[in-house]
């Protein structure tokens, strides 16, 4: 076999498991949050256990300040630690994608409320229209929101 040829056949090989190695990742973020995450404390003084989630595009992060909903932070994409998740206003729609879930966590960029708050559904793999994201459980305070009428 020449050197050309044999080249040619390790470089497919290397091509063909490139493909496989970073296809799977993305049919694991597909299904949901995984594996444990930190512990964390937000800004009033609660300590949270956490879950990784896939958000496979960078958004903002929403909170109330000022009595208005609205951007108090960045988190940017990728495999980032979530708290929980909860109903709230409608999410900014990707395409066809809509929900009015929002997972909360702390922003990588903080700007407001020390950047802690509800980062959209539409933002992160595995979830479907206006369902939960599986593999994160739902926030203290969704009972709260389901009860005042504005979570169903």
């Amino acid at each position: 076999m020449s050197a050309v040829r044999r080249i040619s056949c390790v470089a497919v090989a290397a091509a063909a498991a490139a493909t496989v190695l970073t296809a799977l990742p993305a049919q694991a973020a597909a299904d949901g949050c995984w594996g444990t995450g930190p512990t964390v404390t937000d800004t009033l003084g609660q300590q949270w256990a956490t879950r990784y989630c896939n958000n496979y595009r960078a958004g903002d992060v929403y909170n109330y300040v000022d009595g208005r909903w609205q951007p108090v932070g960045r988190l940017y994409a990728g495999d980032n630690w979530f708290v929980c998740q909860s109903h709230g206003p409608d999410n900014p729609p990707i395409g066809d994608w809509v929900n009015d879930i929002w997972l909360y966590t702390e922003a990588d960029e903080a700007w407001a409320a020390g950047g802690w708050g509800g980062f959209p559904a539409t933002h992160v793999s595995g979830g479907v229209n206006y369902g939960p994201i599986p593999g994160l459980g739902w926030c203290p305070w969704e009972e709260d929101v389901l009860l005042s009428g504005s979570g169903e």
